[in-house]
């Protein structure tokens, strides 16, 4: 086991030593680049073994690592002995389900040729020419046209490889869904139907490095899992002031919009009402449904409810008051004329037609006549 000091050693001699590698490469490819001709270039390169590169013992910077599989891309950055000679290869290690996403080379042409198993090879040349799509199997290969848009699918349950010929010794590679989405991000929202820039931010941050796991239906059927975090996600285009994304996503809202669209209403209308809502609260978007609004945009909204709402109190007032005022009066109009408050003058009425005569007048038959001739 090694000792602390050993391992503190090496953590601080480490960086050095690839920071001096980088440093060598760099100063090598740039003596072969301003070499007079071919002769002066193979001098550059004393080692016979500079020549030869290791596809299964790669530099790290020649890898492109992801969940699915990975890239060893031999080009003039890690291999400099192609300085001048215009071709770079590339191995491809694409585990089960594992895809290639699509991508462009702006500088080169390739020529993919498959080592073993099939594999699924689809290309888009330019705008208005149709899609192209291959199954290839083991000793077949497919041309690529510079700049076209392609990727390659392994949709079996077994790992494949392939090799790819690059007539460039630095053929660059665009990925395509990370270059779109490293525009900013009102340029992506209005090119994808406007879904909004918050929309934009959440989904660029789901896009996985380069190699992926292919279709769901192949990850079924191969009993693969991909759970949550499973694909790296730093292949991102840098970010500077003029592709900024917005600080919050809509991750958290889309996920919560349900849940809080009836809270969010109910805040909005103890604000109309009373006040109730916090200044923190009412600068917050209220979310319904697919539509988000700010409150503080809608103050002019918000002022004209307001106004009806203490219009349509101040008449309810006014009615009450008035049919209070009426009830007064006819009371008093009632008491003027001996028959007491309205209410009682109409207990009395019901009283009287429920009573009859020999009860009113008692039960003497003869004082019951006596009321009535009198009467």
């Amino acid at each position: 086991m090694l000792s602390p000091f050993i391992v503190s050693l090496i953590l601080a001699i480490a960086p050095g030593v690839i920071a001096q590698n980088t440093t060598n490469t760099t100063s090598l490819i740039e003596e072969l680049i301003v070499a007079p001709d071919h002769v002066g270039r193979v001098a550059d390169l004393p080692k016979d073994s500079e020549f030869v590169f290791d596809f299964l013992k790669p530099p790290a910077a020649s890898v492109v690592q992801g969940a699915a599989g990975h890239l060893v891309l031999a080009s003039v950055a890690a291999f400099p002995a192609l300085v001048g000679n215009g071709v770079a290869l590339l191995a491809g290690f694409l585990g089960p389900c594992g895809m290639n996403t699509p991508h462009t080379h702006p500088r080169a042409t390739e020529f993919l040729y498959l080592v073993n198993g099939t594999l699924q090879n689809g290309m888009i040349t330019e705008t208005g020419s149709r899609f192209v799509v291959n199954n290839i199997t083991a000793g077949q290969g497919m041309l690529l046209p510079q700049g076209s848009i392609h990727f390659q699918f392994n949709d079996n349950c077994e790992p494949v490889q392939f090799v790819s010929a690059l007539n460039s010794e630095d053929p660059g590679t665009l990925l395509a869904a990370q270059g779109l989405f490293g525009l900013p991000a009102a340029i992506v929202a209005a090119t994808l139907g406007e879904i909004g820039v918050e929309e934009v931010a959440s989904l660029a941050e789901m896009i996985p490095d380069d190699v992926a796991y292919g279709s769901q239906e192949c990850l079924t059927r191969c009993g693969i899992s991909v759970g949550p975090g499973a694909q790296p996600t730093n292949e991102q285009v840098p970010r500077v002031s003029g592709n900024t994304l917005p600080s919050e996503s809509v991750s958290a809202s889309t996920t919560t919009a349900k849940s809080t669209a009836k809270a969010e209403v109910t805040n909005q209308s103890r604000d109309l009402l009373g006040g109730l809502a916090s200044d923190d609260e009412s600068e917050q978007p209220v979310v319904l449904g697919d539509i988000s609004y700010n409150s503080e945009k809608g103050s002019g909204d918000h002022a004209a409810l307001t106004a009806l709402v203490i219009l349509v109190m101040a008449m309810g007032s006014g009615y009450i008051s008035l049919a209070v005022l009426f009830y007064v009066r006819r009371n008093k109009a009632a008491k003027a004329h001996g028959r007491g408050p309205a209410w009682a003058t109409s207990e009395a009425m019901e009283t009287a037609a429920l009573t009859s005569p020999l009860e009113k007048y008692g039960k003497d038959e003869e004082s019951y006549r006596f009321a009535g001739k009198s009467s």
